[in-house]
């Protein structure tokens, strides 16, 4: 089977200073990877990489049979590869409605951007009532929504979260959950998650990589990894 995403040997640098060096790994239709790590190991780097917002110096980003690597983000958006962003990151001046018109873009067929938007509102009720609200007055769950209701918007094949639960209430952090995996069953989605609470994302990843100061130091299915006395005392908090 060809993988869908596949990343070999990357390195990528902040000035002289090396954030990732020589990550390899890939993304197969339909399943959900987890990358788990420290603050500092890489993992925004990573996704930011593959997104197109930071340029490589070395290694190669796959799409299916096309080279990827350090084509413009617009470009690799359009292929189907969306980043849900650290912070959310909504337009915060925009209606709510405007946000979610804005991850359609540039799809000019007007009615099925209107079909997508009445497919938001059904994933996420609580944005029709906010339709026309500013994003920057939402709450922190409902910006959350948002920005994977604009990311949802572009069709994405592959959706990258970074972080989605952090800043939310327990009860959110639940929602968020299940939301990816009702995106992954429901519509196919394959989905690359980095999260911070990395047991919540080992149980209900199929597969996992473990990144330190910018190198995989671990990959494995993601039962194996609750199961690892070093990963459950290194990342789960668990003695």
């Amino acid at each position: 089977m060809q993988n869908l995403l596949q990343i070999d040997d990357i390195h990528v640098s902040y000035d002289k200073i090396a954030a990732l060096k020589g990550v390899s790994l890939y993304l197969q239709t339909g399943e959900i990877v987890a990358m788990i790590g420290a603050n500092g190991a890489g993992k925004t780097t990573l996704i930011n990489t593959i997104s197109g917002v930071l340029p490589l110096q070395k290694g190669s980003i796959r799409f299916k049979d096309k080279v990827i690597s350090n084509l413009p983000a617009w470009k690799i958006a359009r292929y189907g590869i969306v980043q849900i962003p650290e912070g959310r990151k909504v337009f915060p001046g925009l209606t709510v409605v405007e946000n979610m018109e804005l991850g359609a873009f540039p799809e000019d067929n007007k009615k099925k951007v209107r079909e997508g938007i009445e497919n938001m509102y059904a994933l996420f009720p609580v944005l029709r009532e906010r339709k026309k609200q500013l994003a920057g007055t939402l709450s922190g769950g409902e910006q959350q929504m948002l920005a994977i209701a604009r990311g949802l918007m572009a069709e994405p094949e592959i959706l990258m979260f970074d972080e989605p639960s952090m800043g939310l209430s327990p009860i959110l952090v639940e929602k968020v959950f299940e939301t990816i995996q009702e995106i992954n069953k429901k519509q196919g989605i394959t989905i690359l998650l980095i999260e911070q609470n990395a047991k919540k994302s080992l149980q209900i990843a199929e597969r996992a990589y473990v990144l330190e100061t910018g190198s995989i130091v671990i990959t494995d299915t993601a039962d194996k990894l609750l199961g690892s006395d070093m990963v459950r005392k290194a990342y789960l908090g668990e003695q």
